[in-house]
């Protein structure tokens, strides 16, 4: 059965699906929630949100530009309203249980101090098609605008696209600023056996079974 999510979560809730992806922006109301919560299975995700330098663009000419969006990222808004705390901020490719959040905020005051001397330069951001990318896209992109950086969406050429890399490694030659950790948040009911997630996000619903024995479809 498809349904949309908040949809799914209804049914699901009415003992109508077996299986349903957790909404956008409701994991926190789902862990709250003493009929869903033994339901929910969460897994970080071997993958990093970031914004990737498209060649030629503005975030690739500029290492100083480059370094003030990076400085200036909006990471902890992103943090509690996209993986909803569940996943840490990134600073780099490698993953870090404690992030220097005194580094990061001595970084962010000075970068900011240093806008209002800098040209605005604008910077084109794609509009990702994933609705979780595009919202925690819009919540940077705003952020840095209201900063006085010249981030917006736009049509043509990009300079920047925001992006969800599984398996991240560096890349040499390709610029990017890295966000937050990603999660995947399901509820899965009780009735259904062999639920395996890999930290890609890969489910092998053939292996599902329901306690009746029948394949789960």
């Amino acid at each position: 059965m498809r349904a949309g999510p908040h949809r799914a979560l209804g049914l699901f809730r009415r003992g109508k699906l077996d299986v349903a992806a957790v909404p956008l922006g409701d994991i926190q109301a789902v862990l709250r929630d003493p009929q869903l919560r033994p339901a929910v299975r969460l897994r970080r995700l071997n993958a990093v949100d970031l914004v990737l330098a498209e060649p030629g663009g503005a975030l690739d000419r500029s290492a100083d530009l480059r370094r003030t969006y990076s400085e200036t990222a909006d990471r902890a808004d992103y943090q509690a309203l996209v993986p909803e705390l569940e996943a840490p901020p990134a600073e780099t490719l490698r993953p870090s249980p404690h992030p220097n959040v005194r580094a990061a905020a001595v970084a962010f005051s000075r970068a900011r101090k240093q806008i209002s001397h800098q040209p605005r330069v604008p910077v084109r951001f794609a509009q990702p098609r994933d609705p979780e990318l595009a919202y925690g896209a819009g919540v940077l992109v705003a952020a840095w605008r209201d900063l006085g950086l010249g981030a917006y969406f736009g049509k043509g050429r990009p300079d920047a696209r925001f992006e969800r890399v599984f398996d991240p490694k560096p890349q040499p030659g390709r610029h990017v600023i890295p966000i937050a950790w990603a999660v995947d948040a399901y509820l899965v009911s009780p009735r259904v056996q062999g639920w395996r997630e890999s930290d890609r996000g890969a489910v092998d619903y053939s292996r599902l079974k329901s306690r009746a024995r029948r394949r789960f479809r």
